[in-house]
């Protein structure tokens, strides 16, 4: 049945990658002429609930494409995510672990670095309460910590800074972050994402192909992190959005 009614909307596609808002409303007011125009905007939450289509931007639309970003937390995460909620409650903060991007490299790193950021004002409280884990703890590390300390190290927790509006989503109880982010962050820090500067391109295209990413979310945050005609020229022209402009900035 969905892959019927995903056939069917289709039609209003054509040979279009996206479709703006209004002009999807126009082609399911043509199917649906007696229907009122909140059962028309009834009708795309329904479908984008059935799987059909998505909105990879702010009132666009395409059939549905790759599938929800979903990464497994490891041990060392979630113990790091139990400790902070015990020891410091109220601290936002958001942990990943950079082995996720190996998923769309072709070089795998030899290592897996758990990222957990905060506000920069419990930088410090979040660095000690760390410190007594097994694994070595980095505090925000510039380029010559990176190259000496961190890249010999085939486990290691950086704890960094959280830059504001980033794009983050929930693992159960815990915030993470999400592929926009992951992408935006590999391309604004080179010195701590060493491993990946070679491989941006080929990143960039496994992530687009393989999982669902907001590309107005994904370049607001670009903006701001002032890379956005970097991460921009890196979506790839299949996937790219024609709405898509520097507007949003």
């Amino acid at each position: 049945m969905k892959e019927k009614m995903k056939d069917s909307i289709s039609a209003a596609f054509g040979k279009k990658k996206a479709l703006a808002r209004e002009n999807l409303l126009k082609w399911l007011h043509e199917v649906y002429p007696e229907a009122s125009g909140k059962t028309l905007a009834w009708r795309i939450s329904d479908l984008k609930s059935r799987g059909i289509i998505d909105s990879p931007g702010r009132g666009v639309y395409r059939l549905e494409q790759g599938t929800p970003f979903l990464p497994i937390l490891g041990n060392l995460a979630k113990r790091i995510a139990l400790l902070l909620a015990r020891e410091l409650p109220l601290v936002k903060s958001c942990i990943w672990e950079t082995r996720w991007i190996s998923n769309w490299m072709e070089l795998q790193p030899p290592y897996n670095w758990t990222i957990v950021e905060t506000e920069k004002e419990v930088l410090e409280s979040v660095f000690t309460s760390l410190t007594g884990l097994s694994k070595k703890v980095f505090l925000d590390p510039d380029q010559k910590v990176v190259d000496l300390y961190i890249l010999p190290l085939n486990e290691a927790v950086i704890v960094k800074p959280l830059r504001s509006e980033s794009p983050t989503f929930p693992i159960g109880k815990i915030t993470s972050a999400a592929p926009e982010k992951i992408l935006v962050d590999i391309v604004a820090e080179p010195d701590l994402f060493r491993a990946q500067q070679g491989e941006l391109d080929r990143i960039y295209a496994n992530a687009f192909k393989e999982v669902r990413i907001n590309q107005t979310k994904m370049l607001r945050y670009a903006s701001r992190r002032h890379k956005y005609d970097v991460v921009y020229s890196l979506i790839p022209l299949e996937h790219r959005l024609p709405q898509t402009s520097r507007a949003l900035k």
